[in-house]
């Protein structure tokens, strides 16, 4: 299994990962860039795929690197290709991190990074399996795929079998969230739905000015600039006093939570929202 040290041997660089943040394709950076991004992606994706109990053969034999690009573009949106890299661009952004750290840590970190996601998504895209998370009457979480056949994989897998960072246990996370929504909310005289679209857009890089954004704050572009800057400053201090908020998993909740909490009008309108 990779450790952290492993992990930051590979890192492909700065300059690279700021390239395939700009384009969103390993193949389409530069020749040098291109490698040795490869080289890191692959190594992640194979890694986190033999921790979860797969060789390489169970996931056929797409190019790896190929289903990390396009997960990126279309992960949020089988219609439009960006929210997941625009939520991650703004978080490098807001959070300060280095590039570094993001992408060994966040993205291909051991215990919570995205690249599990990427993974299950994998397999499941190949296999036709769905995956999903259960308690046995043991009180165990248990990681099983819904439709598998049990000659084709395990069916069920104990949790202490396998990585016990693959089965977290997001309740408590989203516990946090949801009294970090509620203090937002309280602290500015914000309404829940428009906190969570304020916290949406700015993710996900959607401009304020959209009509479907200004009729969903009911106000007009100058108030909805100003609403912005209130509730984001209470988010900054509100995280700060979150348990759990230094996650890389608790940005992720975050940012599905908010999302639930829009008016479905409002949530159908902002898929046509640049």
């Amino acid at each position: 299994m990779a450790s952290d040290s492993d992990r930051y041997d590979r890192y492909a660089g700065d300059t690279a990962w700021t390239e395939w943040f700009e384009i969103c394709s390993v193949a389409g950076c530069s020749p040098e860039h291109a490698a040795a991004l490869r080289t890191e992606v692959e190594s992640a994706l194979f890694t986190q795929l033999a921790r979860a109990g797969f060789s390489r053969e169970d996931v056929g034999t797409e190019d790896p690197v190929a289903f990390f690009d396009a997960y990126f573009k279309l992960k949020g949106s089988r219609e439009k290709p960006k929210p997941l890299k625009a939520y991650f661009a703004y978080r490098i952004d807001a959070e300060g991190l280095r590039m570094r750290d993001f992408v060994c840590g966040t993205l291909f970190g051991a215990s919570a990074g995205r690249v599990r996601d990427i993974v299950t998504d994998w397999i499941a895209v190949h296999k036709g399996w769905k995956p999903r998370t259960v308690t046995g009457p043991d009180g165990r979480r248990h990681f099983a795929w819904e439709n598998a056949a049990e000659a084709d994989a395990l069916a069920e897998t104990p949790a202490e079998a396998a990585d016990p960072t693959l089965f977290l246990d997001e309740e408590p996370i989203r516990n946090a969230v949801a009294a970090a929504l509620d203090r937002i909310s309280r602290k500015t005289g914000v309404e829940k739905p428009k906190v969570a679209l304020l916290s949406v857009v700015t993710a996900q890089d959607i401009s304020l000015t959209e009509p479907a954004v200004l009729d969903g704050l009911g106000v007009g572009k100058s108030r909805a600039y100003a609403l912005r800057d209130k509730v984001m400053d209470e988010f900054e201090r509100a995280l700060a006093k979150a348990e759990g908020s230094d996650d890389p998993l608790f940005g992720r909740i975050l940012l599905e939570t908010c999302e639930q909490a829009l008016d479905p009008a409002v949530r159908r309108r902002l898929e046509g929202a640049e």
